[in-house]
């Protein structure tokens, strides 16, 4: 159990020493058993945490040393049960609640993943519940170092694992290899080829024989950078010799995009009238415990979650509250500016994402509108230029004609 957990069933008290033997009244206390901690000094005075039970023997550390001690108040379950000792219905359930509390902090409600971005969390959770790490298990008995070193085992992409247990909650940490770099053999021919069609925009050659030029039309597929380059003797050409060709290859690629918006239109809004739903959170596993009838026509509208904290320690559950709204459909209307409008922001989306998916940079765009019946239609032409270029092993050359 966390020693923050401990300490507010047991009880505690914040205490305020001052004088001018401080040090040796810690000294005396701790050589009598009293645990301290939470000290803050604060000018001539410190203050700090002690068990309840404990004022006694501090007080008589207090007269041996000459120092004045200051109870500032008493904390913890034995607190509450004192204040509310009149009410033994509320200090009965209040008691039934803590140990509950201690039960199930004994086990583990959340194992959470660190670190992971090639490999997926849901597989190492997994690895880590076939061996005995997942929700609902004893903390008792667990060996976190062997788990981990297991994992270094199973998973070649993972160079380091560390697994920290706070509350109920583990932390599985991870540091992922350094991905091989994918490197082409110098000896081996290579040629860039068009990944896609275009119109050429630029060329620029690293290593090997530009094919195309500014302004010419390719397709995907074609070789745009030979592997070929002449060796010559001044103005002579005495040979040739094969290399990896590289380089950068921008098209230019013209898309056709459209925006439609209608006039009058049918909306599905939300109403006042609401219904709440009510579920348990206990580790990963969620308990509903209330949810109203008849929810035809209701759609949700909002979720929270309400999660219990003592000090640093999360409690292994919680409560969530779900809103339900009746929807309903609204006809609306919209004036031919507005559909135009709508119509824009759809067109506008479109071609975001198309730049998002391509890579390529804007060149040119025009649009054209038009309003007819009951729809608004925006209409846009895209001149976007994207690097088409890809290197390919040029298979039809022998290893052994490669001249370095």
């Amino acid at each position: 159990m966390p020693a923050s957990m401990w300490n507010y069933i047991r009880g505690f008290s914040v205490i305020c020493v001052t004088g001018l033997s401080v040090e040796k009244f810690m000294n005396m206390a701790a050589a009598g058993g009293v645990i301290i901690w939470d000290v803050r000094p604060d000018g001539s005075r410190i203050e700090m945490k002690v068990p309840s039970g404990s004022e006694k023997r501090l007080k008589e550390y207090a007269l041996k040393t000459g120092c004045r001690l200051e109870f500032l108040g008493e904390y913890g379950l034995p607190a509450v049960l004192k204040k509310y000792s009149n009410r033994k219905g509320y200090a009965a359930g209040l008691t039934a609640f803590s140990l509950c509390l201690y039960i199930m902090s004994a086990f583990v409600w959340t194992v959470s993943v660190v670190g992971a971005e090639r490999i997926d969390e849901k597989d190492i959770i997994e690895s880590c519940r076939q061996r005995g790490l997942a929700p609902g298990k004893l903390k008792n008995g667990l060996d976190l170092y062997a788990i981990g070193e297991e994992l270094l085992l199973e998973y070649d992409d993972i160079s380091w694992v560390s697994i920290d247990m706070k509350g109920t909650g583990v932390t599985v940490n991870i540091v992922e290899t350094i991905p091989e770099t994918e490197y082409v053999e110098r000896e081996r021919p290579m040629e860039v080829v068009a990944s896609s069609g275009g119109v050429i925009e630029s060329v620029a050659v690293s290593a090997g024989t530009a094919l195309v030029k500014e302004g010419d039309e390719v397709k995907e597929g074609d070789v745009l950078i030979s592997c070929s380059v002449a060796l010559r003797d001044g103005e002579e050409i005495k040979g040739e010799k094969y290399v990896a060709a590289s380089g950068e290859v921008r098209a230019l690629q013209r898309y056709e995009l459209e925006g439609r918006a209608a006039l009058v239109y049918n909306e599905k809004v939300f109403t006042e009238k609401t219904k709440k739903d009510y579920s348990v959170n206990i580790g990963e596993n969620n308990i509903n415990v209330f949810s109203p009838p008849d929810m035809d026509g209701y759609d949700m509208l909002s979720s929270d979650s309400l999660v219990f904290k003592i000090g640093d320690y999360i409690l292994p559950f919680g409560i969530t509250e779900t809103v339900y709204a009746k929807t309903e459909t609204q006809r609306r209307q919209r004036t031919a500016e507005e559909a135009l409008e709508a119509a824009g922001k759809r067109l506008d989306d479109k071609l975001t994402a198309l730049l998002a998916e391509t890579g390529g940079e804007l060149r040119e765009f025009s649009s054209a509108e038009s309003v007819s019946g009951n729809e608004a239609v925006i209409t846009g032409e895209a001149l976007i230029s994207v690097r088409i270029d890809e290197q390919k092993e040029a298979d039809y050359i022998h290893h052994e004609e490669v001249i370095e």
